[in-house]
């Protein structure tokens, strides 16, 4: 974590609409200069205010305080940001038993949201399967799955090791 010897609280993100809830984000600020956000799109801090992305920090009601250590723990843990889909063509065939086509992830930085799927050419290409499923509005049926399972599922399908990394 970057500037660890300094006076920043930190501050978790929380999302409630889970159980338990999930880190959505995570904020920092020194005193009453201006809040920063660890981006998860390119893994850096980023100051918040009139002239960039992310104008202000979220509504107290949703930030919890942690401890640096715990902060410096949640920044080095790049997965934990990340959520993985196995991605089916539609809800028969995951039923059926049949191999999903590909994993889809989703990486929610303060600045956007980023999905992605894993495509022709072994790389992540921008993709709108997590958004259209989430808003049904597709056919395409979408199974959560760990970071492990979509290496294992990656591997199996592509071929290649080290795909879900970031």
């Amino acid at each position: 974590m970057t500037k660890q010897g300094n006076a920043y609280e930190y501050y978790t993100e929380m999302h409630h609409g889970y159980n338990p809830p999930r880190v959505d984000g995570l904020w920092r600020r020194r005193g009453s200069e201006a809040w920063e956000y660890l981006s998860l799109l390119d893994w850096g801090w980023h100051p918040t205010g009139e002239n960039e992305r992310v104008k202000s920090p979220p509504m107290a009601s949703s930030m919890e305080p942690v401890s640096a250590e715990h902060a410096a723990q949640l920044e080095a843990d790049r997965q934990g940001w990340v959520q993985y889909w196995a991605l089916y063509l539609d809800e028969a065939e995951y039923r059926e038993g049949v191999t999903p086509v590909t994993v889809v992830r989703r990486r929610s930085s303060p600045e956007r949201v980023m999905d992605e799927a894993f495509v022709v050419g072994n790389k992540w290409a921008p993709d709108p399967v997590v958004y259209e499923f989430t808003h049904s509005r597709t056919d395409r049926h979408l199974e959560e799955i760990t970071v492990d399972e979509a290496e294992r599922l990656l591997r199996e399908l592509r071929g290649v090791t080290g795909a879900t990394d970031l």
